[in-house]
Formats: structure tokens, sequence, C-alpha cells
């Protein structure tokens, strides 16, 4: 019984030791994030970093889900991008075609 619980106690300090670390992480950036303004002589209007809005991914399942939305929303982006470029490009060449219609027209 004594051994179980001396393993109980060598789990309990090694999850602490685990979370103190992560703590410190959160910590360690959110100072790398603050000090670009902390700097004695930082230029006029710097800006902090932006602060993450999740916390760590700690398992290889969350990594995974973090890593894929990353990915869709990077797809979802890059789709955004190409709609409105293929607006504004039919946009361009319809007024034109419009153009050249009426001009045609003009000419007959």
């Amino acid at each position: 019984m004594v051994k179980a619980f001396r393993e109980a106690d060598n789990i309990r300090k090694e999850r602490m030791n685990q979370e103190l670390w992560l703590q410190g992480m959160y910590f360690y950036e959110a100072l790398c994030d603050v000090a670009p303004i902390i700097r004695a002589f930082a230029k006029k209007g710097t800006k902090p970093h932006k602060y993450p809005s999740e916390p760590y991914a700690l398992t290889n399942k969350e990594q995974q889900e973090k890593q894929e939305a990353a990915e869709k929303a990077a797809f979802e982006k890059g789709l955004a991008k190409m709609e409105a470029l293929t607006k504004r490009m039919n946009m361009k060449f319809g007024r034109n075609e419009e153009k050249e219609v009426t001009d045609n027209a003009d000419n007959c």
C-alpha cells in the first residue's frame, strides 16, 4: 500500500510540475507579446503582439483539430479572395462587352 501512495504522490508531483511549466509558458508568451512596447526606445505607435485567443493544444488530437481548423480557415480565406477577384474581373469584362456592343450598333 505504501508503494501505491508513493507512486500516486509522484504522479501528483509530475502533474503539478507540468501545470506550473504550462503556466510559465503562458506567462513567458504574454511577456514576449508585450515586449515591443516596454522597451526603453520603442518607436511611437508601437503596438504589442496579439495574445493567442485559444489555449495551447496539449494532446495530439487537439493539435490535429487545431491544424485542420487553421487549414480550413486558410482555404476559406483563399476562396473568398478568388471569388472577389472573379467578381471584379467579370464586372470589368462585362462593362467592356457592353461598350463594344453599343459601339458596334452605332457603326451599323
